[in-house]
């Protein structure tokens, strides 16, 4: 007779009723806004927690996971009841729609807007519509609500800790958050969005029983109706000797309405020794009283029988897990309601599930008669109650096996399509602006995917936002797209008519409250360029002079200094050097190459603008990344100005960190495009030339966004130091196919495939396959 259990039972115990309404169902009194539920005596509040990528951990991450975890489960109190739920939920298409998808804006892009939308609508219904939850209920006693609110205060605090640990994070559910989550249960199939206001409701007098209860339940002996769906509740019966990790993952992984839970009770480490000692005790007495019959029969060389020698063996290890390897004693309970559109269709889930538990040696059963399914089904629910008194002792370990966490999911509101999930084949949508810091990086070897997803962000952010979009194409691989989406395409080569001015600089230029320093370091990375030997001290030095006088001359004249400018001004210097660097830069000022010495002649307001640098040839090319990153920072510092967000496209980022100077700029760059709403994108091929660099692995490292599709050797071990990817991970990068590998998004690791439908105008646009080109 354990005390503290005998307890918990004669508080948790109500008197039998039969419900006389749909709402009597709901076995909750009264609610608080901050999301306590009360039930007479039982105060009780649900944690919403993030998925953790389990399944594909490595083994030894999966240790630790699992120790972890067993910490959490230990840390609980006795003197409550705690339930553990997932939630496998149909995607309400109705808001599904008014989240996710385009809204038409009657213009020439509607065609590719409905088509994206008809995209994502079609990898929803492919994916079976199902999103999986994961709550914490706990539920206390308490004599009123400030004590409950003070007693959830602590548990709160000490939770968090505990997923933190784990790698996931806990959300409080306020009272909407959790009536909704009942509501979306019982009125399943019914296109209504939920929609309550507790002042009104109290205003108005209505219950709010009245907003979320089903419509015309039945419960029969086997199952139950909740208005056109058929339901069953079943419960964990038989527990295999040994029971592997991945069971619950497995079981909750029938892309069908369900919902599990597995009630826990930890057991007071005195009384659990208490009571083992107990059981030993008789077991002993047992084996005594045998040996005693044995020698009265004059046999005494008898062998102890098996069964009682296994119960003393039992015993004794129980006794030394409880009182030397940490363990807890605890008693849980494991039940599971899925839902179903026919009785027919309920009977193959029920036998599937069955199935599932059979493989793992166990045994899951039907609850008879409609009152055990009625209290099964307000067992089940993250309410808080528990009213079957169906329990199975367990430790810590042994109640740790049945772990929730399998894949990480993310899916964020007004989140751009990444792809898939390749664990659970859920929607992958981005929204960077959730992220500590927008940046990001997409990582490929060439044929992987990285120009077709760039393709297919740019389509979604011209067609369902109003931010800018700027791109440096060094292969002339986004002019069609641009111009299609109504852009800008500039091109600039060798003797080109079209002029970017490298000397521009707007209001607010720089990161460091000095914008002439900030346009020297840039002027020095281009000196950079034309000598491979690099620039010596005194050169720095005569350069930050010159450009500091030329400035000088701007704010007096207001005439925008050119690099012929420059040029005459280290002409004007005493030095041997300046004549030397002036020298240098001839053929970029009066030569073929002129094309960033004179004033700005091309349109660059366009919303959407791609700077086309195919045909600068490789002597100019990487100046010609350098000169556009920086009319990109005068872009973004007047969209700043303006309250607008800009997006920010390089391409074959890598080449611009295999000078110092050239390093150094693109880093201050990258921290002003942070500063000012910018949201940059670095793309390479060249993986293992970026990681050589310590600015460029540190830009990384600090990207809260990385894209990685098929990844040489060298580049997959050095990324996995640098990023903290798991072998298993790894895996998803290795001889994959193009569009498939692995996503980062903040401390979230995800699978993913890209597979954009052929037989769209959007797929001809971005395909960059020269096959399908020609077509």
């Amino acid at each position: 007779m354990i005390k503290s259990y005998e307890r918990l039972k004669k508080q948790n115990k109500e008197k039998i009723s039969v419900p006389k309404s749909a709402q009597d169902l709901i076995d909750i009194d009264t609610i608080y806004k901050d999301g306590i539920f009360c039930s007479k005596n039982k105060y009780s509040k649900t944690y919403r927690f993030k998925d953790i990528n389990y399944s594909i951990a490595s083994k030894d991450e999966k240790v630790g996971l699992f120790l972890n975890y067993s910490e959490l489960l230990n840390s609980l109190d006795s003197s409550t009841m705690t339930k553990i739920t997932i939630n496998n939920r149909k995607i309400n298409i109705k808001e599904f729609k008014e989240k996710i998808l385009i809204p038409l804006r009657n213009d020439h892009l509607d065609k590719y807007r409905k088509e994206y939308n008809d995209m994502l609508l079609e990898k929803v219904s492919g994916a079976d519509g199902i999103i999986q939850e994961k709550y914490i209920t706990i539920t206390a006693f308490k004599k009123n609500v400030e004590e409950a609110r003070n007693f959830f205060s602590r548990v709160t605090v000490e939770l968090s800790s505990h997923f933190s640990k784990l790698g996931s994070q806990l959300e409080e559910l306020d009272a909407i958050e959790r009536l909704k989550i009942l509501h979306d249960f019982y009125r399943n199939g019914h296109e209504e969005q939920f929609s309550f206001d507790m002042d009104v409701s109290m205003r108005k007098g209505h219950h709010f029983k009245d907003a979320i209860c089903p419509q015309m339940p039945k419960f029969h002996d086997k199952y139950f109706q909740l208005g056109d769906k058929y339901g069953r509740v079943m419960y964990l019966s038989e527990y295999a000797r040994y029971v592997k990790d991945s069971f619950i993952s497995e079981l909750c992984s029938l892309n069908k309405n369900l919902m599990y839970s597995m009630d826990i009770i930890t057991v007071p480490t005195d009384e659990a020794v208490k009571e083992v000692e107990r059981k030993w005790l008789g077991v002993e007495t047992n084996i005594t009283n045998w040996q005693r019959r044995q020698n009265a029969n004059n046999n005494f060389s008898a062998v102890i029988p098996y069964d009682m020698e296994l119960q003393r063996k039992e015993s004794k290890e129980f006794l030394d897990d409880l009182t030397v390897r940490d363990q807890r004693m605890m008693l849980g309970c494991m039940t599971i309601v899925h839902l179903a559109d026919s009785l027919e269709e309920l009977d193959n889930d029920t036998e599937t599930l069955m199935a599932i538990a059979r493989k793992y040696m166990c045994e899951l059963d039907i609850l008879f008669f409609a009152s055990r399914q009625l209290d099964g089904l307000s067992s089940v629910l993250p309410i808080g109650t528990n009213k079957l008194n169906i329990v199975r002792t367990l430790l810590t370990e042994s109640m740790a096996v049945f772990i929730p966490f399998r894949a990480q999911e993310v899916v964020d509101d007004g989140g751009i399509w990444f792809g898939q999930n390749a664990i659970t084949n859920n929607l992958i949508m981005c929204n960077k602006e959730k992220l500590m810091n927008p940046n990001a990086f997409q990582l490929g070897v060439p044929g992987s995917g990285k120009s077709f997803l760039t393709k297919e962000q740019i389509v979604f952010l011209a067609l369902a936002t109003q931010d800018d979009i700027i791109i440096c194409d060094p292969e002339a691989e986004y002019s069609l797209l641009v111009k299609e989406l109504g852009g800008e395409v500039i091109t600039i080569a060798a003797g080109s008519e079209n002029h970017i001015n490298a000397m521009d600089m707007l209001e607010g230029y720089g990161d460091s409250g000095n914008p002439v320093g900030d346009k020297s370091q840039f002027i020095m990375s281009l000196f950079e360029q034309l000598d491979r030997d690099g620039i010596k001290p005194v050169d720095r030095s005569i350069i930050d002079r010159c450009v500091t006088l030329v400035f000088q001359d701007y704010y007096r004249t207001r005439k925008m200094p050119t690099l012929v400018t420059l040029r005459e001004k280290l002409l004007e210097q005493p030095e041997i050097e300046a004549r030397s660097l002036a020298l240098k830069l001839e053929l970029f000022t009066d030569g073929s190459l002129d094309a960033f010495a004179h004033q700005t002649n091309v349109n660059t307001s366009s919303r959407i603008v791609s700077y086309d640098i195919f045909k600068l040839g490789k002597q100019l090319k990487t100046m010609g990344l350098l000169v556009i990153t920086d009319a990109m920072i005068n872009r973004v510092n007047e969209n700043w100005r303006k309250g607008k967000r800009t997006h920010i496209i390089l391409d074959e980022f890598h080449v611009v960190f295999e000078n110092e100077e050239s390093a150094s700029f693109f880093n201050s760059a990258w921290r002003q495009f942070r500063k000012r709403d910018g949201y940059p994108i670095g793309i390479t091929q060249n993986v293992e030339y970026l990681l050589d660099s310590v600015q460029a692995s540190t830009m990384l490292s600090n990207s809260e966004f990385v894209v990685m599709l098929n990844q040489s050797y060298q580049d997959r071990e050095k990324l996995a130091k640098l990023l903290n990817i798991s072998d298993e991970q790894l895996s998803y990068i290795t001889n994959a196919q193009s569009g498939c590998g692995l996503i980062k998004y903040g401390g979230n690791i995800v699978p993913f495939i890209n597979r954009f439908p052929k037989n769209t105008l959007l797929y001809k646009l971005m395909s960059t396959k020269p096959s399908e080109k020609n077509k």
